[in-house]
């Protein structure tokens, strides 16, 4: 190696691979070198997507909130008693999924507390590109459409741009993530087709 090598800086190598499989343990694959989104794929329960996809959206229940792990599938519960959500077996599928999936995150970055969001709206709430200004965050979309994603300096080519499916779960590496890798993989909010209704979506962050 030469000295002019040994004394230009050195380049932050960028991470954009996005990985899927139908295996929830592809989820713990985001701190592979090089993957900035790892997302399980999986179909939604039929009478699960029905049942949600028929709600009134007053009905749709909405949280914001920082909770130890094992408090996440009781957090949803309140949300859906002042929503008024109606009882039964799906919202007993909904409420332990979110707990479920909150362990999972806990568990692939090893965190005691997280930061839960269920969002309801009928209008895009994060229309631009970006890259979230956290160390990952995990995302599903219970009703409506997917995130969308795509490299980093391709956003205006449509036709690279990709979606999680409705139900699949997608972690995103964010600004925060703890190496030396650069996130080059952008995410959005999509647009929410009218006769689908308002959008529920899962926000799931790791607290420190």
């Amino acid at each position: 190696m030469s000295l002019v090598e040994l004394h230009q800086p050195s380049r932050r190598s960028r991470a954009c691979d996005v990985i899927m499989a139908r295996d929830p343990d592809i989820l713990d694959d985001i701190h592979l070198p090089s993957v900035a989104a790892s997302i399980w794929m999986r179909s939604p329960d039929t009478a699960f997507q029905s049942w949600i996809d028929a709600l009134p959206m007053d009905q749709l229940p909405e949280l914001n909130a920082v909770v130890p792990v094992h408090l996440a599938e009781s957090a949803v519960i309140a949300a859906c008693e002042t929503s008024k959500t109606p009882d039964g077996r799906e919202q007993d599928m909904l409420a332990g999924d979110v707990g479920a999936l909150a362990l999972m995150m806990a568990k692939i970055l090893k965190a005691e507390h997280v930061k839960i969001r269920l969002d309801v709206s009928d209008e895009v709430m994060c229309p631009k590109f970006h890259v979230d200004n956290v160390k990952a965050r995990l995302l599903c979309s219970y009703r409506g459409p997917g995130t969308e994603y795509v490299p980093e300096g391709a956003e205006t080519d449509l036709g690279r741009v990709r979606q999680v499916p409705t139900g699949s779960v997608g972690l995103f590496r964010g600004r925060q993530w703890p190496d030396r890798e650069h996130t080059g993989l952008l995410h959005r909010s999509p647009s929410v087709p009218a006769e689908t209704g308002a959008r529920l979506l899962l926000v799931i962050d790791p607290v420190e």
